[in-house]
This record gives structure tokens, sequence and C-alpha cells, in this order.
């Protein structure tokens, strides 16, 4: 007896993540910004909370694993940067590399959920490059109110004058508006993704409340943790829902 997987258990599979993603999203945020807001409050049980979440991620996942040379770059570059420049900018070079390596995921993930809906129009970089914008108009705003403590460590970027995010800032809102009405539109004509929209919405809130709208940067680099384990924990639970196996 041999057991062979249904060749449309993939198509299967990705139809159940299509429709599980808006919720998914959902529930993603709400967890980003509770441990953002836990951090404001209290930063030992915001930690406490990512230990939690990180351990389910592990403890679910079934191909969970630690890409240390992918660490090897960045922590070159730290170090690099932080002979010339001190601790903080060295702990600058590590959060700048977190916010390209967080963006350049969610808008893979974008356009992953595209293609699954059907949508590869919504994968190109400039249906997408509204996505970066929001990053880089925190990065921008962390910059210019730099210096910064993170967890009791200095961090410092390169002081930009204020029109840099005034003019990032314009772009993003921008590009907002205008993903917006297209989104509106869909909708209005009964042909709106949901997933690829449920997920680049809460890529523009978790960004902007994160470093947009505070300027507790701790706080903010504690919720886009959470964001991400929370992804991590949602995608092993669909992981562990294998297709079923029929015997032949």
């Amino acid at each position: 007896m041999n057991g062979r997987i249904p060749e449309h258990a993939a198509a299967l599979q990705s139809g159940a993540l299509a429709r599980v993603s808006p919720a998914r999203s959902a529930a993603a945020l709400f967890a980003a910004l509770a441990v953002g807001a836990a951090a404001l409050a209290s930063p030992p049980i915001a930690l406490f909370m990512l230990a939690a979440l990180g351990a389910f991620v592990l403890m679910r996942g079934e191909h969970g694993r630690i890409d240390f040379a992918s660490l090897i770059g960045p922590a070159v570059a730290a170090v690099i940067v932080g002979a010339f420049t001190g601790l903080a900018g060295g702990i600058g070079t590590l959060f700048v590399w977190r916010m390209f390596a967080d963006t350049h995921w969610s808008v893979r993930e974008a356009a992953r959920l595209a293609l699954i809906a059907g949508r590869p129009a919504e994968t190109s970089w400039r249906s997408l490059a509204h996505a970066w914008l929001t990053p880089l108009y925190g990065l921008t705003l962390v910059a210019y109110t730099a210096p910064h403590m993170i967890a009791g460590l200095p961090l410092d970027l390169p002081h930009v004058p204020v029109w840099v995010p005034m003019l990032t800032g314009a772009a993003t809102a921008g590009a907002l508006f205008d993903w917006s009405l297209r989104r509106a539109a869909d909708w209005r004509l009964g042909e709106l993704a949901a997933g690829p929209a449920a997920h680049l919405l809460t890529h523009h809130v978790i960004f902007l409340a994160a470093f947009g709208f505070s300027l507790d940067v701790s706080a903010g680099i504690v919720a886009l943790m959470a964001w991400r384990l929370a992804h991590a924990a949602s995608l092993s639970e669909i992981r562990i829902q294998k297709p079923e196996i029929r015997s032949t």
C-alpha cells in the first residue's frame, strides 16, 4: 500500500491560505499592537509576551530554524560602523537592516498573496512601491529624532534635516491615497482581493504606529517583532493541517 498526495492538494492549500489570510493579518496586527502597548506600560511584560510568541512558533513549526548565515553580513556591517562611530552607530546599523529585512519580507508576502488570489498585476514593483514608502518614512523620522535608547542601549542614525521626513511623508501620503482609492474601486466592483489588501493595510498600520506616529522606538521595535512572530505562528498552524493522504 503506497501513500500519495492528491494533485490538487497544493491548490486546495493555497485556496485555504487565501481565505484565512485577512483574519491572519488582523490577528497579527492585534498581537503587535498589544505587545507594543505593553512595552509602553511595562517592558518586562512585553518581553514575556514576545518570549511566549517565540516559544509557540518554535513548538508548532515543523521546520523552525535560525539562518545564521544571513546574520553574518549585518553583524559585520554593525561591527565596522560601530568601530568608527561607537556602539550607538552599530546598533543603528542593525536597526536599519531589521527595517529593510521586515519590509522586504512583507512586500514578498503581499506579492505571494496576490498571486494566490489571481492578481499578478499587483505583484509589480510599481504596484508595491507604496509598501516601501511607509517604512522609509518611519526610518527618516527616527533619523530626524535620533539619538534614541533601546532597552538601555543607545541607537543613533545620521541626523537628517526636517524637510527629509516632510517630503517622504508627503510621498507616502500620496502613495497611500492612490492605493486606497484603487482598492476602494476594486471593492465597489466586487473584485477586491481580500488577502493582499488586508496584509498591506496591516503593513501600513504597523509601520506607521511603530515609527511614524510614536517616538518610542523601543516599543515600535517590540511591536514589529511581535508582528513577525504572530505571522510565523499563524503560518505554522496552516502547515500543521496537512492535506489528506489517500491510499492506492
